[in-house]
């Protein structure tokens, strides 16, 4: 590696960073290729090089935004200590996770590419990958005797569009957040409780 390719991935990486940085403070609406070279201190010639579309720039920045919140569930995950309920700790780890600025950053993109199809294409390439390590992950939250249950991987499936359905809810000042938590940390505890499908 020369000393310009590492210049050319350290200022592709401050691209993404600006991108994702004013994705997660500005919202989607308010993030604009022009706005990242400004605030990135970079020419248009040089965001053009490294990211020709507007699409290439959001499929970047989706995958660091992925990356971030696995990252986030890792770090939740390392900082809660293990105790007797897998569970309430599971759920609690996600939640906590689920609660990063990040987190509705993805979320909020994941509903504009709902009418943007390369978005939703960059979406979907960035979850195929990050959803396999994130399910590895929650595996190794929950343990080994939870996850040999029957109902096991349909109710972390559930978590997870919970903790979606809960981070919008949030966004709209929606209160409520701990309740419903709680009940369905009893919920998933039951449902995983007997051998019965």
């Amino acid at each position: 590696m020369t000393k310009r390719d590492d210049q050319r991935r350290e200022t592709w990486a401050r691209i993404v960073d600006v991108a994702v940085r004013s994705l997660v403070d500005n919202g989607y609406a308010a993030t604009t290729a022009f706005g990242v070279q400004r605030e990135a201190g970079i020419s248009r010639g040089a965001l053009l090089h490294h990211f020709p579309t507007s699409e290439a720039l959001s499929a970047a920045a989706v995958a660091k935004l992925v990356e971030l919140n696995l990252q986030a569930v890792l770090d939740e995950s390392a900082r809660t200590p293990p105790g007797p309920d897998l569970v309430a700790r599971g759920v609690g780890v996600l939640y906590r996770a689920s609660r990063q600025p990040s987190f509705a950053a993805e979320l909020e993109l994941w509903a504009a590419a709902r009418a943007d199809e390369p978005l939703r294409a960059a979406l979907l390439a960035a979850e195929r990958t990050a959803l396999v390590r994130l399910y590895e992950v929650i595996d190794e939250l929950f343990g080994p005797d939870l996850r040999r249950h029957p109902r096991y991987r349909a109710m972390v499936e559930l978590t997870v569009q919970l903790m979606r359905g809960l981070t919008v809810s949030r966004s709209l000042g929606q209160d409520g957040q701990q309740r419903a938590v709680r009940t369905w940390t009893v919920v998933l505890r039951g449902a995983l409780a007997n051998t019965a499908p």
